[in-house]
């Protein structure tokens, strides 16, 4: 699992970076344009950029820069460029039936609420010494809401 916290439009500039509109927005003027340059620092000058604002050069550091040597790097310790399926995963061994036995009993008298079932459900599949670190919980405020304050 990866956690990332996201800024929407990133980099794009004051117009542009973390406001809601940013999926709507489909063009950079070319004092964006400009201003998402000098943040990066791509040396691609105004005149450039001037020469035809609908059409901005492409940017490349070179063959031997160590952005490119760092992103071949990770590249080749991933296996190469083309994604495959490697062989060699270990079974995940899953919770026995009685750790799913609360979810379904219900709170006595009367069926329980989906909330509770999933609570209760969470609570004992974390539990579980096999399988329990499989799982992370991650809620946003509602937690005590829904009984889960305690995970």
């Amino acid at each position: 699992v990866i956690l990332a916290k996201t800024v929407k439009g990133y980099g794009l500039g004051p117009r542009f970076e973390a406001r809601n509109a940013t999926h709507q927005m489909k063009k950079l003027t070319i004092e964006d344009l400009k201003e998402f340059r000098d943040y990066l620092r791509i040396p691609i000058s105004d005149e450039q950029l001037d020469a035809d604002p609908y059409r901005p050069p492409y940017y490349h550091p070179g063959p031997n820069a160590p952005e490119i040597a760092y992103l071949l790097d990770r590249r080749r310790e991933l296996g190469g460029f083309v994604p495959e399926r490697r062989p060699g995963h270990t079974d995940v061994e899953l919770p026995a039936a009685k750790s799913y036995e609360t979810a379904s009993r219900g709170s006595g008298k009367q069926q329980a609420a989906t909330t509770m079932a999933f609570v209760r459900l969470l609570k004992d599949l974390m539990r579980d010494k096999n399988f329990g670190h499989r799982l992370v919980p991650i809620v946003p405020d509602e937690s005590r809401t829904f009984g889960m304050d305690a995970f």
